[in-house]
C-alpha cells in the first residue's frame, strides 16, 4: 500500500484525461512515453496475433496502471493498443515524472514489482483457462466477472459488452459468442439486448460456466 504522501505526488505530478467509450488511448506500436493510473470506467488492452487475431489481453478498472511496460522496457514501444470501453478518466504520468517519482519514493518500485507480478499470474492463469476451459465456459465467466465488478454495467444493471468485445476476451469468434449468449437466454439465464445482456439466473449461469 502507497503512503498518503505517495499518492499525493503521484497525483501532484500527473494529468488527469477524460476518454469516451471506444476511443483509443494508444496504439500497439506507438512510442509510449506516458503511464497511466485508471480513475473511472473500465479500459482494455488488445494484441494481434501472428494470424492477424485480435484478442483482449488485460483489463484495467479502477486502481489498475497501464502503459508502464513501454516505460521500462527498452525497446520503448507499446505491445498492445489500449481502448477505454465506456467513458473513463485516468491519471497520465509522462516518463520523466514517473522516473524521478521511482527515485524520491523507492517504495513505488516495491508497488510496481507487486503489480506486475499480479498481472503476470493472471495471464498465466488466463494462458490455462484457455487451453482448458471451453469457449462457452469462458464467455460466462466473462460475463459473471463483469457482473461482479460493476464497471461494464449501467444503473439497471445491463453489462455493456458487445458480442464483438465478448469474443475478443475470450479468444473465440463471435459467432461462438452468439450461441453460447444465446442458450443462456434459452435456459432463462440471461437477457439480451443489442450490445448489452443482464443476469436473470445467477446460480443457473454459474453452473453453465463450471
Amino acid at each position: 500500500m502507497l503512503t498518503d504522501d505517495e499518492r499525493a505526488a503521484l497525483r501532484s505530478h500527473s494529468v488527469e484525461r477524460r476518454y469516451g467509450r471506444g476511443e483509443v488511448v494508444f496504439h500497439e506500436g506507438d512510442p509510449g512515453e506516458t503511464v497511466h493510473l485508471v480513475t473511472d470506467g473500465l479500459f482494455v488492452a488488445r494484441g494481434s496475433t501472428t494470424q492477424g487475431h485480435i484478442l483482449i489481453v488485460n483489463v484495467f478498472q479502477p486502481g489498475g496502471v497501464f502503459g508502464e511496460s513501454a516505460l521500462l522496457a527498452r525497446s520503448n514501444v507499446r505491445s498492445a493498443t489500449v481502448t477505454a470501453v465506456h467513458s473513463g478518466r485516468t491519471r497520465m504520468l509522462h516518463r520523466a515524472d514517473f522516473t524521478r517519482l521511482r527515485s524520491e519514493h523507492p517504495r513505488l518500485n516495491d508497488a510496481l514489482l507487486a503489480l506486475l507480478a499480479e498481472r503476470n499470474r493472471r495471464l498465466t492463469e488466463s494462458l490455462i483457462e484457455l487451453m482448458f476451459t471451453p469457449s462457452h465456459q469462458r464467455i460466462h465467466r466473462r460475463l459473471l466477472e463483469f457482473d461482479e465488478l460493476g464497471v461494464a454495467s449501467d444503473a439497471d444493471g445491463w453489462i455493456v459488452l458487445g458480442q464483438e468485445e465478448l469474443a475478443m476476451l475470450t479468444a473465440t469468434t463471435r459467432a461462438t459468442v452468439n450461441r453460447a449468449l444465446r442458450e443462456a437466454e434459452r435456459l432463462g439465464c440471461l437477457e439480451l439486448r443489442r450490445g448489452r445482456s443482464r443476469i436473470i439466473d445467477r446460480p443457473g449461469l454459474l453452473r453453465l460456466a463450471m
